[in-house]
């Protein structure tokens, strides 16, 4: 790699600098932030990590740097109540505690769904972080488990539109029933997570076009 001249070194220090305000941003939204999360240190040294770029750093490396940092940050400054939601949603909502008899009994019953559901997800979690599989191999392996849970799911009498249910049903093949909500509900899910109109507009056409080849 030939030497650097003295406007491209400048140009990578105003970078380095840049990223380091990035950065601290984070820090002070994250700070700022309405919400606690529990893994909020890991991300935030993740954060100060990505800031310190090596020194053969690559404009690529630069971008990737923001990209994650942006991302790390969002999830510091959203709140961290997925799982919450989709237990409350599933058999807790606000409708169903308004028909209880005995509200008490009934929210305590909700909250230990909710912690029930989280001990499950953490020991997930913990079993892919003891294995050396790569991350595409954790997918294959946790799509595995979403399969055998859609499949009792899809054939209850009555399901839920949750984020959760939405997306286990998703990975089941054709012959499987899904409820009349879920063409819409899923729509309305995919959409918000791509949330570019020409990723929203990418996705529309190859849906309309793809062929089963049958």
């Amino acid at each position: 790699m030939p030497p650097l001249s003295n406007a491209e070194k400048q140009a990578r220090h105003r970078k380095k600098e840049a990223l380091k305000k990035i950065a601290h941003r984070c820090f002070v939204d994250a700070s700022l932030g309405a919400w606690q999360h529990a893994n909020a240190s890991e991300r935030l040294e993740e954060i100060k990590k990505l800031a310190e770029l090596p020194s053969s750093w690559t404009d690529e490396d630069f971008d990737w740097a923001v990209e994650r940092m942006e991302q790390l940050r969002m999830d510091l400054i959203m709140p961290d109540n997925d799982l919450q939601n989709d237990v409350h949603q599933a058999g807790y909502s606000g409708e169903e505690f308004l028909k209880t008899s005995d509200p008490k009994k009934f929210l305590k019953k909700a909250e230990k769904a909710v912690e029930d559901a989280r001990l499950l997800a953490s020991h997930l979690i913990s079993a892919m972080e003891l294995t050396d599989l790569s991350n595409s191999e954790r997918a294959a392996a946790l799509m595995q488990a979403m399969r055998y849970v859609a499949r009792s799911l899809a054939n209850e009498r009555s399901i839920q539109a949750t984020d959760a249910n939405i997306v286990c049903l998703t990975v089941l093949p054709p012959q499987y029933r899904r409820p009349e909500w879920y063409p819409k509900e899923f729509a309305k899910w995919i959409a918000y997570r791509l949330g570019q109109e020409d990723e929203k507009n990418q996705l529309g056409r190859e849906i309309v076009d793809f062929d089963f080849g049958i």
